[in-house]
């Protein structure tokens, strides 16, 4: 069984086909996500593990979605100007950000601040926070691989951003179209979802 890092919390995705925009996500400890894992029942779902193996996707048909909001689309704002100040209070200090393309397939899974979602909404670029680098980062900046944002919806409970970008060639630093590019089976089996990377 894939082992996942034990010093960081893992991401769990839902959603209940592969190229939906419904989506859920649940943030938890090491230990309960291999719990997680050890338990998954491979036969009725599917589950896919990022680059960082700090996030996983879980494809259930049977789940059920609750609402998002519509926060920005295709260069403006769809809730009012009173209505975003006060939203700009309820940002967490760090939350889940999840790229999805206009297809709905999921891309990356980062970390956010207020900062980066105001970036977003004024650049219209899929931005975030870097951890390691302790600071704004705009994807694709050096490597050209920029998220043009549609959509930008906002979720509660927990609290996650939902980008929907037209994604320019890799999402991810290792070469792949996504940062989901293994799919987790029975007895322990990992096939990986692209034949190629980018540019192959």
């Amino acid at each position: 069984m894939i082992q996942l890092p034990a010093d960081k919390v893992i991401t769990i995705i839902s959603k209940p086909t592969l190229n939906s925009k419904d989506v859920s996500l649940k943030v938890m400890s090491s230990p309960l996500a291999q719990e997680f894992v050890s338990r998954f029942d491979f036969g009725k779902k599917q589950l896919f593990v990022d680059c960082d193996e700090d996030a996983l996707l879980e494809i259930n048909p049977k789940l059920e979605i609750s609402d998002k909001l519509l926060l920005w689309e295709l260069g403006s704002l769809k809730i009012t100007e009173g209505e975003w100040i006060s939203f700009q209070k309820t940002i967490p200090p760090l939350s889940p950000f999840l790229a999805q393309d206009i297809s709905g397939k999921d891309l990356m899974l980062a970390w956010g601040k207020k900062e980066s979602l105001l970036s977003a909404v004024e650049s219209g670029l899929g931005t975030y926070f870097s951890r390691s680098r302790n600071g704004k980062w705009v994807k694709g900046e050096e490597s050209g691989h920029l998220q043009n944002l549609s959509a930008i919806y906002v979720h509660s409970n927990p609290f996650f951003i939902q980008y929907i970008t037209d994604q320019i060639g890799a999402a991810c630093h290792t070469g792949y179209y996504s940062c989901f590019f293994r799919e987790l089976g029975l007895n322990d089996s990992i096939s990986f979802v692209y034949p190629n990377k980018v540019g192959e």
